[in-house]
């Protein structure tokens, strides 16, 4: 079965852990998933009412979401 993830963070999470600090990504490109690389810089201009996916180059793309009759959902492209 197939599933769709949503990220809708633009920062990591700092976790400190024995001393250790660590940051975890929550932006969901960081190709060191599931720690941050700094990816989360990339979408800082992204409106926070629209929904994007993104190729393996980091290539963005703005999807419609439609409920099951059709109808806009929101997210400002319908």
């Amino acid at each position: 079965m197939s599933r769709i993830r949503i990220f809708n963070k633009k920062s990591p999470k700092k976790v400190v852990k024995n001393g250790i600090e660590l940051w975890i990504c929550q932006c969901g490109l960081s190709k060191d998933f599931p720690f941050c690389n700094g990816t989360h810089n990339k979408i800082q201009d992204e409106p926070d009412d629209r929904v994007f996916v993104y190729d393996a180059d980091l290539n963005r793309k703005e999807v419609e979401i439609k409920d099951k009759n059709g109808g806009c959902c929101g997210g400002g492209c319908c």
